[in-house]
Formats: structure tokens, sequence, C-alpha cells
């Protein structure tokens, strides 16, 4: 699928059980840990000259549970990880929102957090991304609303090796089969 002149196709990604083992409010750079296949995806995507972009629900900070700087060193870590593993993060969305919030102002809905596509369609903007010529691939049904609410493609990752559906959504999406 061809974006129109200017405007790029990209891969957008959830990050915990996506990209990352989640334990929980994962935050911690020493409970860092890849799904299988995901460096490999990682490196495919890149290879194949498409932007990746995180797009993350981090309630763990409106719940008080960790902070931005926490979740930025991890998120840090996970960028270092996925270049040395050939694969490039181009820019990191997060939303801190959650009913839970002990910040009132972080207990109202935010069209940012998923299933919203805020996240999503501010990093297009920002990045000049045709979103119809591009993917949303996430571990939950809000991942996939969110993707969809954008006007992406979307895919549900179930598990299992991350780089097998990458393959598959370049052969499909981007006419590239990798077989690396």
């Amino acid at each position: 699928m061809t974006a129109p002149a200017g405007r790029i196709p990209a891969v957008f990604l959830d990050r915990d059980n996506t990209l990352n083992v989640d334990h929980g409010y994962t935050h911690r750079v020493e409970d860092f840990a890849w799904i299988a296949g995901a460096p490999q995806a990682l490196a495919m995507f890149h290879k194949c000259g498409l932007a990746c972009f995180l797009v993350t629900n981090q309630g763990g900070i409106g719940k008080g549970l960790y902070g931005v700087a926490e979740m930025t060193a991890f998120n840090d870590h996970l960028c270092r990880e996925a270049e040395s593993a050939g694969g490039k993060i181009t820019d990191i969305a997060y939303c801190a929102h959650h009913p839970q919030a002990v910040h009132p102002e972080w207990r109202a809905p935010s069209p940012r957090r998923k299933p919203a596509p805020g996240m999503i369609l501010e990093l297009a903007e920002k990045w000049n991304i045709e979103l119809g010529a591009s993917v949303m691939i996430g571990d939950r049904d809000s991942d996939v609303a969110a993707g969809e609410a954008a006007g992406c493609h979307t895919y549900k990752f179930d598990g299992g090796d991350l780089a097998a559906l990458a393959r598959h959504v370049l052969g499909r999406h981007f006419g590239h089969l990798d077989n690396g």
C-alpha cells in the first residue's frame, strides 16, 4: 500500500505484552525482557524503511505506582535494545490517565488513552504519517480499537512469535517479504 506524496506509512505498536513481557505495570529496567520475536520484528520493519512508533497506556503513572522518569528510563532501555538488534523506535507516545488515578486531572477520560486514537493521531500529525497505509499491532482489544479509530489496519497479537506476525504484515500491507 502506498502513501500519498509526502506522507509515509508506519507501524504503531503497543508496548507491554507486544514488545516486552508485561509483569504488571512494568517500569523497572531490570524487569525488561523481549516478547519472542520482538527484536527481529523491529529489525524487519526498520530494514524495510518503516518508521515504528510506540503507543502505550501508562496508567501506573496515574495510579502513582511509578513516575515518568522510571517509564522514560524503561523506554530508553527498550529503544537501545531495539537498535542493538537492528531496529529503531522513531517516537513514543504514552497516556498516564486511568480511572483510578491519584490525581483528579488524570482520572478524567482522555482522547489519548486507548481505545481512543489520540496518541496515534498526534504521532501521525507530528511525523506526517499516512494512517490508511499504516498498521497498529497490540495485544488488547483496546489497541485494535484505537488503530481502527485512527484509520489504520490493525492486528491483535495473541502471543507467540512477533516476527511471524511482522512477516505477514510486511507481505500483506507493505509489499515486502522478509525471510530473515
